[in-house]
């Protein structure tokens, strides 16, 4: 089922066959969600926000919202508990009431009005009844009711009203009530001023409405008696979550933290049980009402009693048991030095004595046995194994797919599926990729999609595609007319010559159309006469850094490319950004190693910085010296050291101390 050429950010059940998803189109998709995740960051992000509705039984949807304008993400949808309601929550923006049986907006809430961090539909038990206006109309329902259950059922839950709270950005609580249609405006429920400024997590059940926020702090507030009680058993310690464990009376509570679950009884605020590891704890939830399961950083899933004896493990279906969850001297960090010397060394199996990890040690050893893979790949699979690093094992991972000649391998196509963008693939797979996905597209998307495929057929160069599209066009589309002109304007450029004044004159409309805002019409016509590397920049100096990207990679010569990827980078490493690591690997894709070791001298991986400056220079890629040789038998920071002064580029030796300099210290932090 293809809703959307645009990623689903996330969905929201309505009932066992029917669903809620919403999607939004951003030029810069990355810094949307660390937008997201990240409630310090102050830079506003716009894009245009799609949300459907889907049927599971019939494969059927519709677009139900749509942005005209780039507006902020959508952060979460609540339905409300008896599937009347729906409200979508923004980052920036105030949220939304819709009515979910007819997906019509009942009520937008003022921009004045502060904006909602957090919220939540009140439970069933809050809800009532409105007032029957007479006895008779009572009966009349009861005796409807016995004639016609379901139909009655639905009118029932019609005739409620329902109620949701929520949280400001300055911490404040309101309360909302929802009835046919009509919104009764928020009160502010919590008299504590600032009381949950920091809340990172809320759950409602009964009576009582609990928060937990970023110093460790659990808060309950009782609904009926308007009190607000706080505990804090793990002070400085941020709650990742909390929920209430199912069924009506139950009134335990699950407590995550990083490293610690807590589980409390609600009604006194007192601590049922306690689990405390060293290892990180992902995520967890209730399975029943006794019983709950915890996912752990080795991606081992168990399954535990509100004792927290275990009931089942699921690790060895998971993932390989590498590390005993309750060895307090496992320390990860070291450990993947060690194995990433020994790998260097060619000693891996000299391993097994210098740390508890035998499990490891046989399954890296089964591994690259006998294996043709360079030392890179074996870089990429141990990171990936120990400790789960994402950026370490896809830094290796592309390093080992820019050096690997074998164009046709298996392991090499593998590879490009594990690296952080499609940017850094070479072009020719990147242009037979996309213009396949067009071409897949063009074939299910629905019609409120065809501009955007539109577009992207004429910047890909792809006129015999986007002429026929516009050929198709159905007459009752309101943009027929200009669809069949535009189909004019194509064919006419296409069949002139190279050097016809009409092109000048193009040139001059996009500009002009550029100029007022009109970004994307402008940037078709300059492609359409073979300007694209000006569209490029035009799209970059209006913040569309992907698509710009896209463009290049579409359009652009290799040397025009890396022009454009290497402006991108430059934009992502500023303050402002800082998106460090994307930059790195839009690097990576231009060889532009000196920069890329540069960069990674201010980040944290020291070990990944030292060892691929190694492998460039072993591999001469880059040069220190004419008359350096290395030596395998010595020590290659002491050799480096001595090298440096020999570096003719005075910013390529400064790095290059830099590299060694905290290398070596490094070394001393880890008693090595």
């Amino acid at each position: 089922m293809a809703l959307t050429t645009n990623p689903i950010m996330g969905i929201e059940w309505i009932n066992l066959h029917s669903l809620i998803t919403w999607s939004y189109n951003s030029n810069m998709l990355s810094s949307v969600i660390e937008s997201l995740n990240n409630n310090q960051n102050k830079q506003q992000v716009l894009v245009k926000n799609d949300v459907f509705y889907v049927d599971l039984r019939t494969s059927e949807s519709a677009l139900i919202r749509k942005s005209q304008v780039e507006e902020s993400p959508i952060v979460s949808i609540k339905i409300s508990n008896l599937r009347q309601y729906m409200v979508i929550l923004f980052k920036e923006h105030p949220f939304e009431i819709w009515d979910l049986k007819s997906f019509s907006l009942i009520k937008k809430i003022s921009r004045k009005s502060p904006i909602i961090t957090f919220l939540e539909w009140c439970p069933h038990d809050f809800n009532k009844k409105l007032d029957l206006k007479t006895n008779a109309e009572s009966s009349d329902v009861a005796k409807a009711q016995s004639s016609d259950n379901e139909k009655n059922e639905n009118q029932s839950k019609i005739d409620q009203k329902e109620n949701l709270v929520c949280i400001d950005d300055s911490g404040l609580m309101y309360s909302f009530c929802v009835e046919s249609n009509y919104i009764k405006n928020g009160s502010i429920v919590l008299p504590e001023d600032g009381e949950l400024m920091n809340v990172t997590s809320i759950d409602l059940k009964n009576d009582f409405i609990v928060f937990g926020d970023s110093d460790g702090n659990l808060s309950r507030w009782n609904f009926i008696i308007r009190n607000l009680r706080t505990v804090s058993n793990q002070r400085g310690s941020e709650i990742k979550k909390i929920k209430f464990a199912p069924g009506k009376d139950n009134m335990l509570l699950l407590v995550q933290y990083t490293d610690t679950i807590q589980i409390y009884h609600m009604n006194n605020l007192d601590l049922f049980s306690e689990f405390r590891l060293k290892v990180k704890i992902l995520d967890s939830n209730w399975c029943s009402s006794d019983r709950l399961f915890i996912q752990f950083g080795d991606f081992s899933v168990k399954v535990y009693d509100v004792n927290f004896n275990v009931n089942f493990d699921y690790g060895q279906l998971m993932a390989p048991n590498l590390f005993n969850l309750n060895q307090k001297e496992t320390n990860l960090f070291k450990l993947k030095t060690l194995v990433f010397d020994r790998l260097y060394q060619n000693k891996l199996n000299d391993l097994s004595q210098e740390f508890n990890s035998s499990e490891l040690i046989k399954i890296l050893s089964e591994r690259f046995k006998n294996s043709s893979q360079n030392l890179i790949d074996q870089f990429a699979y141990t990171s990936a194994i120990i400790n789960m690093n994402g950026f370490e094992t896809k830094f290796w991972t592309q390093v080992c797919y820019l050096t690997d000649d074998n164009k046709d391998s298996n392991e090499r196509k593998f590879r490009k599926t594990l690296g952080y963008s499609s940017f850094v693939i070479d072009s020719s797979e990147f242009i037979s990729k996309e213009i396949e996905m067009l071409n897949l597209y063009r074939e299910k998307i629905e019609n409120q999609q065809l501009n955007s495929l539109l577009r992207d057929f004429i910047l890909a160069n792809q006129l015999d595609s986007a002429f026929n599209l516009l050929m198709d066009s159905d007459p009752i589309n309101e943009n027929y007319t200009n669809n069949l002109i535009k189909a004019c304007l194509m064919a006419s450029v296409k069949n002139s010559d190279e050097n016809s004044n009409a092109k000048t004159s193009i040139k001059l409309v996009a500009t002009n159309l550029i100029a007022n805002g009109m970004i994307y019409d402008g940037v078709e016509l300059l492609c359409l006469i073979g300007l694209v590397f000006d569209a490029c920049r035009y799209l970059q100096d209006n913040n569309e850094w992907e698509k710009a990207a896209w463009l290049a990679r579409m359009r652009l010569s290799e040397i025009e490319q890396q022009e454009i990827l290497k402006r991108w980078s430059e934009y992502l490493i500023s303050n402002t950004i800082n998106r460090k690591e994307l930059a790195i690997f839009l690097l990576l894709s231009c060889k532009a190693y000196w920069k890329v070791l540069e960069i990674l001298t201010d980040t944290n991986y020291i070990q990944l910085t030292f060892l691929f400056f190694h492998h460039l220079i072993c591999n001469k890629i880059i040069e220190i010296g004419e008359d350096f040789k290395f030596d395998k038998e010595k020590n290659f920071a002491e050799q480096i050291s001595n090298q440096i002064e020999h570096i003719e580029n005075s910013l390529h030796q400064a790095i290059a101390k830099k590299i060694v300099n905290n290398f070596l210290e490094f070394r001393k932090l880890l008693d090595f």
